[in-house]
């Protein structure tokens, strides 16, 4: 706390800001570099127990490198003239003449039996060279400048879909920076509406962002796997969580403000009464993304570290960088709405948060009952099936690759736009293998049959579409009949093999990381309450609303989005964001909570803390809620699922769990839901304002263990509050009154309202 104190000092925080300004200059350039540090491989994406990474692996040793195939694909829909195969067979002898780079063999043209369809079928090294690959479909993408009309060219295979998603990642990053920073500038200028006080939390959020970045630079210069996901997944965090803490950190501030005419001294009693709920909440969300790093696919597992790693550096700027920039500019930086000095009164105040508290106190039974009806229609979602989504599916626009796809499924077997890639060491066990693949039942057709240096490569068709479920459930099915007839000789790999152990691993995941992380919330909960019952019941209406909101969810993806499936990050992803982000508000609530209930006692604490933290969390669920739609706005498939469903949760636990729920527990529980701790359900002590040395009742910060007056006491400090009885608080101005909360949560007045 004393180091977090720094940013107060009149002097010390200038040395804070130049410590900022040191590391975000030196930074800036790894943060640059943050798009080419990102890698989305497939083989990136699985762990390396995957068959099918096993696969790629092998066949980069026997082939120098992963061999990628790429089909520009021709079709007219009158039928192939003569002009039109004369332009095919022209684009060949263009390849023949100066080859792709790293290009395997020649590229061979196929006419297809319709008579509307023909394709270049080419493969080249991949080499880990995303500008390689790039090159390759640039080259191919060429020849259809000078197509003769009516003859429509589309570049797909595995070239052209990892082409499209790279270039489309690479887009989502920059819309994605100027998406949020442009959202969360309007959301500051609604909410304070000053026409300065928005650009110090954005400008402490942007460090924030910058220092992430560059260290995400050097975790994957160090082997930690970041991809495109991942990497948009940690820009709305540090902005949306980072924002949030701003919120909560400037109300405090503007409410110290009306008591202490030293701006440095209220951000002191500011930062000593918001850090604690800010560090605790940002201890839950990094110790649930932390869990991540146990996931087998490596793009989860790698965007635990690189999310952790926002949050604590959002939080750090937001403690230490924010005070220091406020406390540059003195209480006119809220104009038009500065606080003034002794405005704050003792006071509960007539609003529609009193309102709301009084009428959740009345009927905490139908209340509570209401809203856990609610989540239980939400929840009947989860019966649904909504199926995965394979590569063909993951766009929202339309994509060149996949509309190539669709020309080859017309004219084609299903198995034939996307074979499965069997990788055999043995010269020996080429032709058993080949001979059980031709028995199996999924099996359409062997085709080629690619000898390397220690591997031969065997492309076999399946008899269904490469990416659908049946082609999915084949896999294991096939790699049990080999095994069986030829142990160990052979590894099955492909767009369609990769899907399989993807989504097998992602299952695995959610199996192992959402028990281990509802267990660590609940940890951090206890010991930061003081209590036993109050965390089980967060962690059950925060369990609750996940699973209304992934219900309600799959139901708007299927009837208004219209997508084919629901990708199989997106329950881990929504199950880590809303338990850890659903118990942030909480923790803001419930910290407050408990400070008044042990002035108050439970129910009272419980109305007044549900008043004074409203307006505030609210905001801040707003600003969250906003950030992630930002991320569903991006033309990705699973980021729009993943940024939906969780700015619908976060608005959900905000306006419902938090505002309706939790304090309709509260209510109906009472002292009980701070078991073990001695809290009782009515006043516990009456506190008496100190008097001012006019005699009138003052306001002032700490307060003794015992009957003697604070050490840092000080005259100076004192503030009068107008229209209190004098001749009581004379009869009080020589001993405060006993404190029994810790210096953290010490409070003066029986509350905080602004």
């Amino acid at each position: 706390m004393n180091l977090l104190l720094l940013a107060t000092g009149k002097r010390a925080k200038w040395l804070v800001l130049a410590g900022w300004t040191a590391i975000v200059l030196a930074l800036l350039g790894y943060a640059m570099d943050f798009e080419g540090a990102q890698n989305n491989r497939d083989a990136n994406y699985l762990p390396k127990s995957a068959e099918s990474l096993q696969a790629i692996e092998l066949e980069e040793r026997a082939f120098g490198d992963q061999l990628l195939t790429g089909l520009l694909v021709y079709n007219n829909p009158n039928g192939l003239n003569e002009q039109d195969k004369a332009a095919i067979l022209s684009d060949v002898a263009a390849l023949e003449r100066n080859p792709l780079p790293n290009e395997l063999g020649k590229p061979a043209p196929l006419f297809f039996e319709d008579g509307k369809t023909a394709a270049i079928y080419t493969q080249v090294r991949a080499q880990g060279d995303q500008e390689v690959l790039f090159e390759v479909s640039d080259r191919l993408r060429s020849l259809k400048q000078d197509n003769p009309p009516g003859l429509e060219t589309a570049l797909t295979g595995q070239t052209g879909f990892f082409d499209d998603t790279v270039r489309v990642f690479d887009a989502i990053d920059g819309n994605l920076l100027l998406g949020t920073i442009t959202l969360i500038t309007l959301l500051l200028l609604l909410i304070y509406r000053s026409p300065f006080l928005w650009l110090l939390p954005l400008l402490s959020v942007g460090a924030a962002e910058i220092s992430a970045r560059g260290f995400g630079t050097l975790l994957a210069e160090n082997g930690v796997t970041i991809t495109s996901q991942a990497a948009a997944l940690m820009t709305v965090l540090v902005f949306g969580v980072g924002t949030d803490y701003a919120l909560l950190l400037i109300a405090r501030y503007r409410e110290e403000l009306r008591v202490y005419e030293d701006r440095h001294e209220a951000m002191r009693h500011a930062l000593m009464r918001s850090a604690p709920a800010i560090f605790a909440s940002a201890a839950t969300v990094i110790a649930a993304l932390l869990c991540l790093m146990l996931a087998n696919v490596n793009a989860t597992s790698g965007a635990g570290p690189i999310a952790a790693m926002g949050i604590g550096l959002s939080m750090l700027a937001m403690l230490t960088l924010l005070p220091a920039l406020l406390l540059v500019f003195d209480r006119r930086v809220f104009w038009p709405f500065a606080p003034e000095l002794g405005s704050r009164t003792s006071e509960v105040p007539v609003n529609f948060w009193s309102r709301l508290a009084d009428r959740i106190a009345r009927r905490p039974v139908v209340v509570t009952v209401g809203v856990f009806a609610v989540m239980a229609v939400m929840a009947a979602g989860l019966l649904t099936n909504p199926g995965g989504l394979d590569l063909s599916e993951g766009f929202r626009d339309d994509v060149e690759s996949v509309r190539g796809q669709e020309i080859l499924e017309q004219a084609l077997p299903p198995g034939a736009t996307g074979p499965m890639t069997v990788l055999v060491e043995e010269e020996g066990n080429v032709k058993p293998v080949v001979a059980v693949l031709k028995q199996s039942p999924d099996v359409a057709s062997v085709g080629i049959i690619q000898p390397g240096q220690g591997a031969t490569r065997i492309e076999a068709d399946l008899k269904y579409a490469p990416y659908s479920d049946e082609a999915i459930d084949a896999i294991p099915t096939i790699r049990r009949q080999l095994n069986q007839a030829l142990p160990g000789a052979a590894l099955v790999s492909g767009a369609t093999a990769v899907e399989a152990d993807s989504r097998s691993f992602a299952a695995d995941d959610n199996r192992l990381i959402m028990p281990l992380v509802l267990l660590i919330v609940l940890l951090i909960l206890v010991i930061l309450m003081r209590s036993v019952v109050a965390p089980i019941v967060l962690i059950i209406t925060v369990v609750a609303s996940f699973l209304a909101i992934l219900g309600a969810s799959y139901v708007v993806f299927d009837m208004v989005f219209g997508f084919p499936g629901v990708d199989e990050y997106v329950p881990i992803f929504v199950f880590i964001f809303l338990v850890a982000l659903g118990v942030d508000y909480n923790i803001f609530l419930m910290a407050r909570v408990r400070e008044e209930a042990l002035v108050h006692g439970a129910r009272e604490g419980m109305r007044r803390g549900l008043i004074v933290t409203g307006g505030v969390i609210t905001s801040a669920g707003v600003v969250l809620a906003g950030t992630f739609l930002v991320l569903a706005a991006m033309p990705i498939v699973s980021l729009t699922e993943i940024g939906f469903a969780i700015a619908m949760g976060v608005l959900f636990d905000a306006l419902v769990v938090r505002t309706l729920l939790v304090p309709a527990l509260g209510f109906l529980m009472g002292a009980k839901i701070w078991w073990p701790a001695n809290i009782s359900d009515g006043p516990t002590r009456r506190q008496t304002p100190l008097a001012s040395p006019g005699g009138v009742p003052a306001i002032v910060t700490g307060g003794p263990s015992s009957g003697s007056a604070p050490k840092n006491f000080d005259a100076k400090r004192v503030v009068a509050v107008p229209g209190a009885d004098s001749a009581e608080a004379d009869s009080q101005s020589s001993s405060p009154p006993e404190d029994p909360l810790p210096d953290w949560t010490r409070v003066t007045t029986s509350d905080r309202y602004r």
